[in-house]
């Protein structure tokens, strides 16, 4: 994973309302790049005589900061997306589940499921049995 990487699933993700497919372990493999920075980074901070102002300690503290940005940008709009497709999963309206990652898996089981049980109760409620 790079750079380049991210921002091209961002890009991807914004130029339509689907969910893109992602590998299952895309976030683990992000957070694995950003750990390769900051070790990268701090190798380059022991190298340099001054590490506040060593042009390759602050390339990569800029990089990393775009990275994490991206990465959260990528996770903000998939979220709304999941959140779409909870709502029709809890309907039992036909949608595509692909390309989840694995956390993403499991917030949208879990919100089908609480999308559910809230249908059941107010159901119940307006019935009188609750």
């Amino acid at each position: 994973m790079n750079l380049d990487e991210l921002q091209s699933v961002q890009s991807r993700e914004r130029q339509t309302d689907q969910l893109q497919q992602l590998r299952a372990t895309f976030y683990t493999e992000a957070g694995e790049f950003i750990a390769q920075l900051r070790e990268e980074r701090s190798r380059a901070a022991q190298r340099a005589d001054d590490p506040f102002d060593a042009p390759e300690v602050n390339h990569l503290t800029d990089v990393i900061n775009t990275a994490e940005q991206t990465i959260e940008a990528i996770y903000e709009r998939r979220v709304g997306k999941i959140v779409k497709m909870a709502s029709l999963a809890a309907a039992d309206m036909p949608m595509e589940e692909d390309g989840l990652t694995k956390e993403e898996r499991s917030l949208f089981e879990t919100m089908v499921q609480a999308i559910k049980d809230n249908r059941n109760h107010v159901l119940d409620v307006i019935s009188g049995e609750n």
